[in-house]
């Protein structure tokens, strides 16, 4: 089965930065990098962090602090790792903050 995401900056300036993530072309979500703290966090449209999902830049580690049941939560954890992952890959290769990233796995 094909699985797609679009990673979109949505927020211009500083950090940080604010990313709708559009997942197959029908699930949306939004993902906060923020780069002081070095991390990525499930956010919701307004760009506050939500969902209780983070990724640590440096070492990669994905931590769940809360199950919460908004819509930014229905991204599921396995979504999260994978669109915040290749944020946090982009980011280091750019050294900024990437304005759009898309993938397609056939």
């Amino acid at each position: 089965m094909a699985y797609s995401f679009q990673l979109k900056l949505t927020s211009d300036g500083t950090s940080p930065h604010l990313y709708r993530a559009l997942v197959d072309g029908t699930s949306e979500a939004f993902l906060l990098l923020e780069e002081d703290s070095g991390t990525v966090y499930l956010a919701d449209r307004e760009g506050v962090p939500s969902g209780g999902m983070q990724m640590s830049l440096p070492s990669g580690r994905i931590e769940v602090t809360a199950k919460e049941s908004n819509s930014s939560a229905s991204l599921g954890l396995e979504n999260f790792k994978l669109l915040a992952a290749h944020l946090g890959s982009q980011y280091r290769k750019q050294g900024k903050a990437p304005t759009e990233i898309r993938k397609f796995f056939a």
